[in-house]
């Protein structure tokens, strides 16, 4: 799926960002891959750069910590998990549902990583997709 592809997606499912936003820089996705020690897959980084032009339901997570959706990033939201106890070294959140719970890449798959949904109630990982672009052909199912 190229960028192009992802874009005609989300025009049909989502509105646009009302306002001009920053998508990550180079060194904003150089820091995060140190981080995970995961190298993120293209559709995956098309998606969270795109974020900068559509209003998405729930809390895509940020790259960078310039001019975005307000969101917390996903380097905080991770930090913040693995202090409470019980978050799964390998989980990165990438999407915030808003109830504890998140949709993730695992870093120890990247960069064919598949997504995953952390249930913070029954502290259960479950598969959701075999893989980020799987997962994009299903959001118009999830955010209908």
């Amino acid at each position: 799926m190229t960028r192009d592809e992802i874009v005609n997606l989300l025009d049909g499912i989502l509105d646009k960002e009302l306002e001009n936003l920053d998508i990550p820089s180079v060194s904003d996705w150089e820091r995060i891959e140190k981080k995970f020690k995961c190298q993120f897959p293209m559709k995956f980084r098309f998606f969270i750069e795109l974020m900068s032009e559509y209003s998405f339901p729930g809390d895509i997570l940020n790259v960078s910590n310039v001019k975005t959706n307000g969101n917390d990033t996903i380097e905080f939201t991770y930090d913040y998990e693995m202090k409470q106890g019980g978050w799964e070294e390998e989980l990165i959140p990438f999407y915030s549902v808003g109830n504890g719970d998140y949709f993730c890449l695992l870093s120890n798959e990247c960069p064919n990583t598949g997504v995953y949904y952390y249930s913070h109630e029954e502290n259960n990982i479950e598969k959701e997709a075999d893989n980020f672009e799987e997962w994009l052909n299903q959001l118009p199912i999830f955010l209908s």
